[in-house]
This record gives structure tokens, C-alpha cells and sequence, in this order.
């Protein structure tokens, strides 16, 4: 009997051990685990990918990345790599192409090089792989192909286990494509779809990648990886720097990396990196006009805004040899246009003024010379007639319509007119330069223009302008004050008296509010407590008060 069982269990370990055999291990040690995490690094959502290159390129399903800030795959060592970049993605099909960050080339899987046919076994590989078999095979796109995979009470029954975008291999461990538990069908998406899953110029801004903050991969073409690097500037530096690095490496001969990537080093206080950046770009930038010029730009934005603490030999003079060496390699108007700029943040008003004037005639013109021209002017003292003259040329060169662009010029050249003493002038443009901004201003801006509306008799929008001021400063004692004075000038004497004390509750030794609450009092009558208020006032050293304590007794 037990020799019998003996040759029994000699018959049954072979065939257990060619199950074992058949299963595509070399597959699953290339199997990757995908985690993704909300902002703050909750867990939100686990799957599987897998490495198609030797550059990292790795497909999954997209619904993990949806709501997700950051990702991570893991392999069976349990090594951990982070997700760099979202290359492509597809709702319909529930699948994503990204590339992976310092992965070794041996994690990637090998790839099926033809279709496989009906009947033949498959594998979703998950860390329980499942055999099925080819049901059939469609046709997508009128290249790929769409497998669907015969009914399987596992797979059916267990969708965490077996999650969409786990691999699906042959029985060689070779990837066909990617699982996908429809509503009604298993099926695999056809690995090489995701080739069609390419980056461009507005990734950033497509309404599926917009639904995971992890970067968008920069497309191949130079022109469109322009527009989606500028387009990155308005998200996270972290990411914008990131495809700075990136652009270099995929277009080393190109200035617009370098100077991106030191700009943002610079906005850090990290001059140092941002020399060596913009070095970098004038030895192996083709455009080496351009490259001196971005050297320039940096060295005077640095000096002329950011002083202290200095840094090694970047100077106005360093930045005009720059300068210098650009104009002389291609000489173009904007490269003479930093030339004047550093100019003017020498001191050498005049030479500045000659630059930027002269520059009024060339294919340069444009707004921000007049602009530049005018200050100039200021600084030599020059007539304010001439200046102004300067700053209406500013804006008549603006591009109509007006846009957000034109809005410098009208704020400019309206506080002109103020120190002029044209202030409904002043008024109108300061009025021309907020609607063309389309964005709220500063509690100043506001009690600035309140100023100018008092002096030109612009009452009602004098307090329009006092209690926007007031709406972004409920505390602010001498706005209450202001807004007394202007409902007094008015005869609006209950708005004057409660302005008066809020800001007395705010700040008791407000003489002004003393002052406004004493003569409105008075006018209304109340003469006991108008005298006293502004015996308060005289008390706490305002001159004002001897007058009107004259006039009320």
C-alpha cells in the first residue's frame, strides 16, 4: 500500500511541479507595485505597472493617478522609485504612460512582439497571478489590438486583487497589453497604444492630466516644449524646475532651460547655481548672443533689485560687458535695451535717456521705452510738461483695445497728472489702471486715490474709494478718520459722527476723530459736547483745534 501511494505521489509532484514552472516567473519579478498619495501623503489608491524601456517609461491604469499628488512604484526587492512625470494618459482605454525615476533597465519586461492567437493562455499578473486564456482579438484605431479574455470566476469576483492596469502576459512572461475589468467583458489594451500617449505644448491645461498634480513630461519637439515649460511656471517651482533640467537635457543647444532654471535659483537667493547655469548656456548654447544677454538681464536684475548681500563680480559693469558682448555677436535693439537699463541703474541718466529715446525709432518701439525714457527724464529734472509728454506717448503706443498690458502706463502717467496738480486727470487713468489690472488693489492705492478725488472735488467717489480701503482694513483708525472727513465735507454729519467713532473705539487718542466728531456736534447743535471734543483734541496737541474752538464758542 505504500509503495502504491509512493508512486501516486511521484506522479502527482511532476505535474504540481510543471504548474509551478508554467507560471511566467521572470514576469513577475519585473512586476511593479503602484501606490499614489493625496496632498499630504495619505495613501489613495494601489495598483500594478510595468517598465516598457530602458528609459524608466512605465504603464498602469489612470485611475489611480485621479485626485493624486505623488506616486511611487515598488519592485519584488521592495525598492522604492518615484514617479517623475505623467507622459500620457487615456480615460476611455484606463490607461497611463509615465517615466519613472532611477530605475534600473533590468526591471523592464519583456515585450510580446506579435499578437497572440485564440485560445492562447494569458496572465494578469498581480502578486496572485491568474491564468485566462485569448477569447478574441479587435481591432482599435485600425492598428492596435483590443484582447478580450474568456469569462474568469477569479477575476470576476475579485477587483482589488486583480485591479485594472495589472500586466497581462503569455505564458513566456512577454506583456500583451494591460488588464481591464469592464462592465461586461475582461479585456487587455494593447501595450503599444501607449505610444500613442505623447506629450504636447498643452498637456498642462488637458482636462484628463489636469487631474493629478504630478508633472506633465515635456513633449519632443522644441517649439512645443517651449510652451509647456512657460505654461509649467504657473504651477509648483518644485515641478517648473524639474522640466528645467529636463529641457536641458533634451536641448542642451537651447538657451531657454538655462535661463529658466537660473532665474528660479535666483528667486531662491541661489545666485552661485544660476552663474554656473548661465555659463553653461554661453559655451553650449548655439544662440551665444542670447545667452550673453540672459547673463546680462540676470546680473542686472540681481544688482539693480536685490542688492545685498552682493555676490562676487556681479556688477553693473560685469553686467554691461554681457551687455556688450551680446550687441557685438548680433546686434539687436533689446540687447541695446539692457545696455540703457544698466545705464540707468548707474546713474548715467543722460546715456540712459539717449539710449532709450533713440530706440523709439527702431523695430523696438514700444511702450516701456517711453516709459524708461520719462524716468530718466525725471531724474534730470526735466520740465513736467516734457515727461508728461513722454508717458502720453507710453500710452499711445499701447495696443488697442487696452489689456492688462497697457495698465503700468495709465498708473504711471496718472500720478503724473497728481504731481501736477491735474487731479481728475489723475483720477480718470488711476481708474483706467485698476479696471485694465481686473484684480483688486492695496488699502494705499485706494486711500491714494481718495486723496487726489478730494483735491478734484470728486466727492462721491471719494467715498466709494475710502470704503473700498476700509473693506481691506476694518481696523485701521485713520481710514475711519479719512472716511469722517469726507462725509463731513458732504454734510453727511450721522455718517461723520459714527465714522468719528469707530475710530475712537479703535484708537482713543485720534485727535483728527476728536476733531471731525466736535464740529459735527457742534453743527448739529450739541455745542456742550462739540467744545469738549475738541478740547480733547487740543489736549492731545493739535493745533487744529484753538480754530474751531474760536468759531463754535
Amino acid at each position: 500500500m505504500k509503495k502504491k501511494l509512493f508512486i501516486i505521489l511521484s506522479l502527482i509532484v511532476p505535474l504540481v511541479s510543471m504548474s509551478v514552472q508554467a507560471q511566467p516567473s521572470a514576469a513577475k519579478q519585473k512586476l511593479l507595485k503602484l501606490k499614489t498619495y493625496k496632498t499630504g501623503g495619505e495613501l489613495l489608491s494601489s495598483s500594478y505597472a510595468c517598465i516598457i524601456d530602458k528609459d524608466g517609461t512605465t504603464l498602469s491604469a489612470w485611475t489611480p493617478f485621479v485626485g493624486a499628488d505623488s506616486a511611487v512604484v515598488t519592485d519584488a526587492s521592495g525598492r522604492s522609485y518615484r514617479v517623475a512625470k505623467i507622459i500620457g494618459a487615456n480615460e476611455l482605454y484606463n490607461i497611463a504612460r509615465f517615466e519613472v525615476s532611477g530605475v534600473p533597465a533590468t526591471l523592464q519586461i519583456a515585450l510580446a512582439k506579435s499578437a497572440p492567437s485564440a485560445s492562447s493562455s494569458l496572465w494578469v499578473m498581480t502578486d496572485s497571478p491568474v491564468k485566462t486564456t485569448l477569447l478574441r482579438t479587435e481591432k482599435f484605431m485600425e492598428k492596435y489590438n483590443f484582447y478580450v479574455l474568456n469569462t474568469n470566476s477569479t477575476l470576476n469576483a475579485d477587483k482589488t486583487t486583480y485591479p485594472d492596469g495589472s500586466p497581462v502576459v503569455t505564458d513566456k512572461g512577454e506583456l500583451v497589453g494591460m488588464y481591464n475589468n469592464g462592465v461586461s467583458v475582461l479585456s487587455a489594451t494593447d501595450y503599444n497604444y501607449g505610444k500613442e500617449l505623447q506629450p504636447n505644448a498643452f498637456s498642462g491645461k488637458d482636462p484628463t492630466l489636469r487631474q493629478t498634480s504630478i508633472r506633465k513630461a515635456l513633449p519632443n519637439d522644441y517649439k512645443s516644449a517651449q510652451v509647456a515649460l512657460m505654461m509649467l511656471a504657473d504651477g509648483r517651482k518644485s515641478d517648473f524646475m524639474d522640466a528645467a533640467r529636463d529641457f536641458i537635457k533634451m536641448f542642451p543647444k537651447q538657451n531657454d532651460g538655462y535661463s529658466s532654471l537660473a532665474n528660479s535659483y535666483l528667486s531662491d537667493g541661489n545666485v552661485a547655481e544660476a552663474d554656473k547655469l548661465l555659463q553653461q548656456a554661453i559655451a553650449n548654447a548655439t544662440d551665444k548672443g542670447e545667452a550673453h544677454y540672459n547673463y546680462s538681464r540676470a546680473i542686472w536684475q540681481k544688482v539693480a533689485m536685490q542688492p545685498e548681500p552682493p555676490y562676487g563680480d556681479w556688477t553693473f559693469d560685469k553686467a554691461m560687458t554681457e551687455a556688450d558682448a551680446a550687441y557685438k555677436i548680433d546686434p539687436q535693439p533689446a540687447y541695446d535695451e539692457m545696455k540703457a537699463k544698466i545705464d540707468y541703474g548707474k546713474g548715467n541718466y543722460q546715456a540712459a535717456y539717449d539710449k532709450f529715446i533713440g530706440l523709439t525709432k527702431t523695430s523696438l518701439r514700444n511702450p516701456e521705452l517711453y516709459l524708461e525714457a520719462a524716468q530718466s527724464k525725471e531724474h534730470l529734472n526735466a520740465p513736467d510738461a516734457e515727461i508728461l509728454s513722454l508717458l502720453d506717448s507710453a500710452v499711445a503706443v499701447c495696443d488697442t483695445p487696452y489689456t492688462s498690458i497697457a495698465a503700468p502706463f495709465f498708473y504711471a502717467r496718472g500720478n503724473q497728472y497728481a504731481k501736477m496738480g491735474r487731479y481728475r486727470d489723475a483720477t480718470f487713468d488711476l481708474y483706467r489702471y485698476e479696471l485694465l489690472s481686473n484684480s483688486i488693489q492695496s488699502v494705499d492705492f485706494y486711500y491714494n486715490r481718495e486723496q487726489m478725488e478730494m483735491k478734484a472735488r470728486l466727492y462721491k467717489y471719494a467715498i466709494d474709494d475710502i470704503n473700498r480701503a476700509l473693506l481691506l482694513d476694518t481696523k485701521n483708525a485713520m481710514l475711519w478718520c479719512e472716511k469722517a472727513n469726507v462725509h463731513m465735507r458732504v454734510n453727511q454729519l450721522d455718517d461723520a459722527l459714527r465714522s468719528a467713532d469707530e475710530a475712537l473705539k479703535l484708537d482713543d487718542s485720534a485727535s483728527a476723530a476728536y476733531i471731525i466728531k466736535g464740529i459735527v456736534q457742534c453743527e448739529k447743535g450739541n455745542k456742550t459736547d462739540g467744545l469738549a471734543n475738541l478740547e480733547k483734541a487740543k489736549t492731545l496737541g493739535d493745533t487744529q483745534a484753538d480754530t474751531f474752538i474760536k468759531k463754535y464758542k
